[in-house]
């Protein structure tokens, strides 16, 4: 599900296509992606949730494919106060089991192995977003299974990038599981708040950890 260089992809539903003159090719079929959004409960907190989207890819139109955009945040800054805050094991190690990613978590020794000297930083952040996401799913359940919680790690990791302005073009949220997609709704949903509740403690301790060192620059300024 994950790659660690992609080529700058564009997806959208059907309609907005052709809102824009662009003509879908013949014979193309759609695929469905999780959508993710925020709403505001009752009590005034904010949730997330998830649209079922059914979008087709700009290699599947006459459309061009556009330049990968840049980042609003320094993704190795991100980088940093991700590994900072998460509550495992991290280690730097120059090889890692699959050779095209940036960081693998291993639930056996509940450690975050960060490859050295990746030069693609993005890459690096989107990498390590997704890893974070399968170590929170690990703490949360009783039984952990790499395989069985891929697509949520992937999930969390575009969760993580889009709040924080890293590209999320990497992500592979449209290859939603057959185990998935098969499910009741009741189960889907179910499966969705621990998601959910995965991306929320990672990014509760990401806004604390970003909170604290403002504070800290703040003090030094004054000083």
């Amino acid at each position: 599900m994950y790659k660690q260089f992609p080529q700058a992809s564009q997806i959208k539903e059907f309609d907005d296509w052709a809102a824009e003159g662009v003509k879908v090719n013949k014979g193309s079929k759609t695929f469905i992606i999780l959508d993710p959004y925020e709403y505001t409960k009752k009590d005034g907190t904010i949730g997330i949730d998830f649209n079922l989207k059914r979008v087709l890819d700009v290699s599947q139109t006459n459309g061009k494919r556009p330049a990968a955009p840049t980042a609003n945040r320094d993704p190795r800054k991100l980088v940093a106060v991700m590994l900072d805050s998460a509550p495992i094991n991290i280690e730097s190690v120059d090889e890692l089991p699959y050779p095209d990613m940036g960081a693998f978590y291993k639930n056996e020794d509940q450690t975050l192995y960060v490859k050295r000297d990746i030069g693609d930083s993005v890459a690096l952040c989107q990498c390590v977003a997704q890893e974070l996401g399968h170590a929170e799913l690990s703490m949360n359940s009783d039984v952990y299974s790499r395989r069985d919680m891929g697509f949520q790690a992937v999930c969390i990791g575009y969760m993580l990038c889009k709040k924080y302005g890293v590209d999320t073009q990497n992500f592979a949220i449209d290859r939603i599981p057959d185990e998935l997609k098969n499910k009741e709704p009741k189960d889907i949903k179910a499966e969705l708040g621990k998601t959910q509740k995965a991306f929320k403690e990672i990014t509760a301790r990401v806004s604390d950890e970003l909170y604290r060192q403002r504070a800290e620059r703040s003090k030094e300024q004054e000083r």
